[in-house]
């Protein structure tokens, strides 16, 4: 596997909306929260901006590691003027600058999403590994309709 390290100069401030899960929380039907938010997200943000507009899939405030709770944001950037009725309550959350080993995947979501995040685990999980995973914010950035990257922060 041919691994893609980028570094964020800048930091992404973002808003949207925003759920605390846990991995074993998605794996079962009954208490997943993400295609809930996701759902949300499209329906009463991302279908009002302007075409083109990025969106952002941001894991943050992670308790531990991979079997911690974790905040996931569903988002655009900031400067996107989004207006709400207020009944909609969005989270402001910033990506920061570092460094970042992406994982990119084409396909049909959500499935591209969940294949690049099933090789970003394989690959942290492997023992061979040279990288360390902080779990301080990762993210998808959504750069098609059809195309994923998943950027996992590492020190």
């Amino acid at each position: 596997m041919t691994i893609n390290i980028k570094t964020l100069t800048e930091t992404i401030a973002c808003q949207g909306l925003t759920i605390r899960t846990t991995n074993q929380q998605e794996l079962n039907p009954v208490t997943a929260k993400l295609g809930t938010l996701w759902l949300s997200f499209y329906q009463n943000i991302f279908s009002k901006l302007p075409a083109g507009s990025a969106a952002y899939g941001i894991y943050h405030n992670y308790e531990s590691d991979a079997h911690g709770a974790f905040d996931v944001t569903a988002s655009c950037e900031q400067h996107t003027a989004l207006t709400s009725d207020g009944s909609l309550d969005l989270t402001v959350v910033t990506i920061p600058a570092g460094k970042y080993v992406v994982f990119s995947e084409q396909g049909a979501m959500p499935i591209a999403v969940i294949t690049a995040w099933q090789k970003a685990c394989a690959y942290f999980n492997d023992p061979s590994c040279e990288h360390n995973r902080l779990y301080n914010v990762d993210f998808e950035h959504y750069v098609s309709q059809s195309q994923v990257d998943v950027y996992i922060g590492i020190e």
